[in-house]
């Protein structure tokens, strides 16, 4: 049956979607200053019309149906907003975001942590259209792993209701939702950069209709970087293929197999402590790719990943959505250490075979969504050994994980349906080898608009979270857009365990840390004068105990940038100087793959980049960057020096449409 699963789900469907439209808000306005939404306009669960088509109505024409943010009250990022911005990766299109921070190693292709929320590693579930993507070994994700050129909009589910979905109850969830539409002729796009130190990436993008219900859809990515400290350099290659088939306008059936394959050098960081050694100016070396020597020169890491989901979208009844997926993702991590005549070894595979259940009904002004998964774990230690004196298994070199999840949401509508007040629950089963576990959550919230214009959002939930502590989060915010003139406030108050799932000392495969509580503030603020555009993002964060204190009390980004349209409205461009800054913070304790260690504290640091994107004829986006124009000297991670001020420039292409 597995092996006919399998067969099934290597068949592939399109998600693709021209770079100009996000298929996930077709038929709505861009917010008039390029920033994040708040509020998810008429196609969502709770509204009059769930899908709007991407191709006129005609006899014998077939409609697709897009796939639906998991929930009304998300923060939604549309692709408009990240296809002007210079982004390298996955986790740079989040940076709109006001409460997202992302611990960078400098050097390219690093697995990065990325906060949301104030919460990092092995405590946030990204999703792919409702499907968790993170490592099964470390509940995490390296967003490197991610094809950003797939990605139509970026659904991150407001605090509260963070522990609902995924098969763990983090407290953080995104949602990454694919581009889908069905072009009626054939449509290829391509995009490319390149920078110093070998840096470059191509992207090559192809989807047609084969037959009148059939499309088909493939995109290759590779990226690379050469080298600049010793073992820093990375490549990357990952291919997703799709196949859909058009059942009806009611229900259309789809395919995926994603494949990863990357190679990265884990270098530890520069050793200062060598450094030290011999001199007491340790930036005198530090900044020095060619003469500062490294933790780990030799030790390396590869990825293998094979992806397939098999999907069904529906809608069965009026005002109703299903989306019904099946699932098989396997990965396999291998890290290499060659020091001193000792090949240290780890190998580790994970295979999650699962499913996943979710429908929305409204009737009248109350609605319902019920959901469900269940997920099957094995996990393998090939090598048999010990890493780095931490046992992987306790006993064997296998161990399997089963779990099971049920949870709904119940909504009342008043006042023309400007006013939304829910009810969730969740129940949560875990077998591991013996051990079972029992958890549940709820919470409700509220979220009320105002002349389309004005919205607000409050909300609280309670749920067990790892080793059964009990958690929570606590949320209130409010969105104004309104002509050139958008605010985005949020507050959140939250508690929360994190676990290390690759490291078992008890019977349960979930290693709980010590309560956590974190509170913060995120503001986003844009305003648009004439052609001129000035955007920024604010965030702080009362942070309660040492293990937050991977973040700093304060972050700021702010650009003052042209924006406008040129040339009888055929470029658009926005083009302009953006400022970062980070407070100073103790960098606390770094997480990944087994490795744990105390860090440093981190000075404040800043840079200034001057950015460039523009689009011709709504065809081609051309991008430019000059990146830490005055040469700043930082780190953000001790220690991984931050690139110094280097060029990089790009195209994307829509090519013979």
């Amino acid at each position: 049956m597995v092996k006919q699963l399998i067969t099934l789900l290597f068949l592939t469907s399109p998600y693709t979607f021209s770079q100009l439209g996000d298929s996930l808000l077709s038929g709505t306005q861009n917010p008039p200053v390029d920033s994040i939404i708040t509020s998810i306009p008429d196609i969502l669960p709770g509204q009059d019309s769930l899908s709007t088509p991407l191709i006129t109505e005609k006899p014998d024409t077939i409609s697709p149906i897009q796939g639906q943010p998991l929930t009304s009250t998300s923060t939604i990022i549309e692709r408009q907003t990240f296809l002007f911005t210079n982004y390298r990766y996955t986790g740079d299109l989040l940076r709109s975001f006001p409460l997202y921070f992302i611990k960078d190693q400098g050097f390219i292709g690093q697995p990065n942590e990325s906060f949301i929320y104030g919460i990092g590693n092995n405590g946030v579930s990204y999703l792919r259209d409702g499907v968790l993507w993170n490592n099964r070994f470390t509940n995490s994700l390296d967003l490197n792993h991610m094809q950003s050129e797939d990605i139509d909009s970026i659904e991150i589910v407001p605090s509260p209701r963070g522990f609902l979905y995924g098969p763990y109850n983090n407290p953080v969830t995104v949602n990454f939702i694919s581009r889908d539409f069905a072009s009626p002729e054939p449509y290829s796009r391509l995009k490319y950069y390149e920078g110093p130190s070998g840096e470059a990436m191509i992207d090559g993008l192809f989807n047609a209709n084969i037959f009148k219900r059939w499309n088909i859809g493939l995109q290759v990515t590779n990226r690379k970087f050469d080298s600049t400290y010793t073992n820093s350099e990375f490549s990357t290659w990952q291919i997703n293929s799709k196949l859909k088939y058009f059942l009806s306008n009611s229900v259309n059936i789809s395919a995926y197999y994603g494949y990863v394959d990357s190679k990265v050098g884990l270098n530890g960081g520069v050793d200062v402590d060598s450094i030290s050694r011999i001199t007491s100016d340790i930036n005198s070396i530090l900044y020095e790719p060619l003469r500062a020597p490294v933790v780990s020169p030799n030790q390396k890491l590869e990825t293998l990943q094979h992806n397939f989901v098999l999907r069904t979208l529906a809608k069965p009844f009026d005002k109703s959505i299903l989306d019904l997926s099946l699932y098989y993702k396997y990965g396999l991590d291998e890290t290499r250490n060659f020091q001193d005549s000792i090949n240290t070894f780890k190998s580790l595979e994970s295979k999650a075979l699962g499913g996943l259940f979710n429908y929305f009904q409204r009737f009248g002004v109350v609605s319902f969504q019920l959901f469900s998964s269940y997920e099957s774990n094995n996990f393998s230690d090939k090598a048999n050994n010990t890493y780095q004196g931490i046992s992987v298994f306790q006993n064997d070199e296998a161990y399997d994980h089963d779990i099971f999840n049920l949870g709904g949401i119940f909504s009342l509508y008043l006042l023309s349906d400007n006013l939304q007040t829910s009810l969730f629950y969740k129940y949560n089963n875990s077998l591991s080898d013996g051990y079972q576990s029992n958890r549940s959550g709820q919470g409700i919230d509220i979220k009320y608009e105002l002349w389309n214009k004005l919205s607000f959002y409050l909300g609280v939930s309670r749920y067990e979270n790892y080793e059964l502590n009990d958690a929570g989060a606590f949320e209130a915010g409010a969105m104004f857009n309104y002509n050139n003139l958008f605010i985005d406030f949020k507050y959140f108050d939250s508690d929360y365990n994190l676990f290390k799932p690759e490291i078992f000392s008890g019977p349960s495969p979930a290693v709980a840390r010590s309560l956590t509580n974190i509170k913060g503030i995120g503001i986003g603020f844009n305003y648009k004068l004439w052609m001129i555009l000035l955007e920024t993002n604010f965030s702080y964060y009362d942070l309660n105990n040492s293990i937050s204190s991977n973040l700093p009390d304060y972050q700021f980004i702010g650009g003052l940038l042209v924006n406008d349209l040129f040339f009888e409205n055929n470029l658009d461009l926005k083009a302009g100087f953006k400022f970062y800054y980070i407070a100073e913070f103790s960098a606390g304790y770094y997480f990944y793959e087994g490795d744990i260690r105390s860090e440093g504290g981190v000075e404040p640091t800043n840079k200034i980049d001057f950015t460039l994107a523009g689009e011709i004829k709504k065809l081609a986006i051309f991008y430019f960057i000059w990146e830490n124009i005055l040469n700043k000297q930082y780190y953000i991670t001790p220690y991984y020096p931050m690139p110094e001020s280097n060029l990089r420039f790009g195209i994307a292409w829509e090519l013979f449409n």
